[in-house]
């Protein structure tokens, strides 16, 4: 299908511009003869972008620097030919400058502004991607053995925002919580809970008495130790699933170690496939497996001497390949501590032919409480850790996941819960919540009748034509307007254009991060536009109109963004 041929508003200009040039590099590639996949894969490598200032116009791309060496071209000969393509089909959106040695910059016509909200008032605002096969992400995974405390928060928060981020480019996603529930540790807890239940005095190694005393002390006399343990991590599994709903996470698989894998058999089917494989021997009393020779730094234990049980490598081992038989790729979300743990498994899964590229694993670094300027070290509840209850119950789940967001995963970071309460610009999350807040104001106000005229700007039912039609060149009309006008109006429609390409890096680079800076930065550049752009004029209700168009525009990426961050949008603050 040619461009020509596509509606002008069915898709971003920068859409049309990447089609063009794609459509190009594509002819190019396939004189060279190569391979339908490889061409792809190459092409997969194109990027249009937002110019890095007003002077080098509005767009721009390296694609010739990219492609000369594959296409042996001359980097401005290929530049060249990008220019005269785009030229004869996409005049009446763009003008195209080649910069040496092969830079090519677009500036937008009004035209192309107004495609471009026109788009994001009746478009998708994510583009989806076909993509086959399933994607199953396992994150937090805390031992039920007490509260969830500040680092598994930051797995929750990030997990689930991420499983969002991705669902939304088309894939497919599942997400899922590994009960830890068959080793040693339950064991401990159940111990330690003994002893406060027949109130006995806690032995060494138990678990203090303040973590576990909330979830024994009223249940009812006669149970055993089997079954008062499973009763205690029962309760520790509903307090940690009401904690996560608080914070907007839910899990569409809760997989129990104890009755998926060792109940079922699954544990010893994998060893016995390692033995198979001639992948294990015996010494001092242990069962190792041969990782040395996949790739490891030594062999690893897989069975313990000195009580015959399973080390967590052997139960890590059957989990991932039961889930490798219900998700064709796999994403493991662990917290910093963890590190060092991923070179065994994915050598130990390489000798059932798991393809390593189909098995990631994001660490979450460090994260530690400040209150009144000072680090809070230790919970006022317990003297134990930092729970994700307490902090929520101070900040509400919006500022909680938020401020959890800003900071890149890779990045200790200090949670701050003074700046997270804060009802002023200083709060990232106030400072994005108001801005959707402060459009909906506009949008009200502007079809309200005037307190003294009763005059509007229009009726709700003009606002729906005028979205569906979406005019708003009269934003754009140079001639009655200033250039800090002009200017904040452009710059706003454009960081709005580049929202699905956004969501697309997040995904790809596994970072929502990037999504809760990119909205940060639209907010900067909305509270810009309404500093700049008088938004209800009644005497030019046209220019108004052309206005609400823009902010109508931006409520919605604005919606959508924190939506992907499972924030909230309020519409009144």
């Amino acid at each position: 299908m040619s461009i020509q041929s596509v509606p002008i508003e069915s898709m971003l200009v920068q859409d049309f511009i990447k089609t063009k040039i794609y459509s190009v590099l594509r002819r190019s590639l396939e004189g060279l003869e190569l391979d339908e996949q490889t061409i792809n894969a190459e092409l997969d490598k194109l990027k249009i972008e937002a110019a890095k200032s007003v002077e080098y116009g509005d767009y721009s791309t390296t694609a010739p620097l990219v492609f000369n060496k594959l296409l042996k071209k001359p980097p401005v000969q290929l530049a060249e030919q990008i220019k005269a393509a785009i030229e004869n089909d996409l005049a009446e959106i763009c003008s195209v400058e080649i910069l040496p040695p092969g830079f090519i910059n677009f500036r937008l016509t009004e035209k192309a502004h107004q495609i471009n909200v026109k788009h994001l008032l009746n478009g998708e605002l994510v583009s989806k991607k076909q993509r086959s096969g399933k994607l199953m992400i396992e994150y937090v995974s805390a031992n039920p053995t007490g509260d969830l405390h500040l680092g598994h928060g930051r797995g929750a928060v990030v997990g689930s925002a991420l499983a969002e981020i991705i669902r939304a480019t088309g894939r497919e996603v599942l997400t899922e919580f590994y009960i830890n529930d068959a080793g040693e540790q339950i064991q401990k807890l159940g111990k330690s809970a003994w002893n406060i239940y027949k109130n006995q005095p806690s032995e060494p190694g138990d678990y203090p008495p303040e973590l576990l005393k909330d979830y024994v002390i009223d249940i009812a006399e006669g149970l055993n130790l089997e079954q008062l343990t499973e009763e205690v991590k029962n309760r520790i599994l509903n307090k940690q699933k009401f904690v996560l709903e608080r914070i907007n996470v839910k899990f569409d698989k809760w997989t129990s170690e104890k009755e998926d894998l060792h109940q079922k058999g699954a544990l010893e089917q994998a060893i016995q496939k390692l033995k198979n494989l001639n992948l294990t021997y015996e010494k001092e009393g242990a069962l190792w497996l041969k990782s040395s020779e996949l790739g490891d730094e030594r062999d690893r234990v897989l069975i313990k001497s000195e009580n015959k049980k399973p080390t967590y490598l052997a139960g890590d081992i059957a989990y991932h390949l039961d889930k490798f038989e219900r998700a064709d790729e796999l994403l493991d979300i662990f917290g910093a501590d963890h590190q060092g743990q991923e070179i065994s498994l994915k050598v130990a899964l390489k000798a059932f032919d798991k393809d390593s590229d189909k098995f990631h694993i994001l660490f979450i670094q460090f994260v530690s409480l400040q209150e009144n300027g000072e680090e809070v070290k230790m919970s006022k509840r317990n003297g134990s850790v930092i729970t994700v209850e307490e902090v929520v119950e101070k900040t509400g789940a919006d500022a909680f996941r938020f401020t959890l967001l800003v900071s890149h995963i890779n990045n200790r970071m200090v949670f701050d819960v003074d700046l997270a309460t804060k009802a002023d610009d200083q709060n990232p999350v106030f400072y994005v919540q108001y801005a959707h807040a402060r459009a909906c104001s506009i949008i009200r106000n502007a079809l309200q009748p005037h307190a003294e005229t009763k005059e509007t700007i229009c009726t709700s039912e003009e606002l729906e034509k005028a979205i569906q039609e979406g005019n708003i060149l009269l934003a754009l009309e140079k001639n009655e307007l200033e250039d800090k006008e002009i200017l904040a109006t452009k710059e706003l429609i454009k960081k709005l254009s580049f929202f699905s390409n956004e969501v697309h890096r997040s995904a790809e680079s596994m970072n929502p991060s990037s999504i809760a800076y990119y909205l940060m930065d639209l907010a900067t550049l909305f509270h810009s536009f309404y500093s700049h752009c008088r938004a209800i004029n009644y005497s030019k209700k046209g220019l108004s109109m052309a206005r609400l168009l823009i902010i109508k525009a931006f409520q919605r990426v604005l919606q959508r963004g924190l939506s992907l961050l499972l924030v909230s949008a309020p519409e009144r603050m």
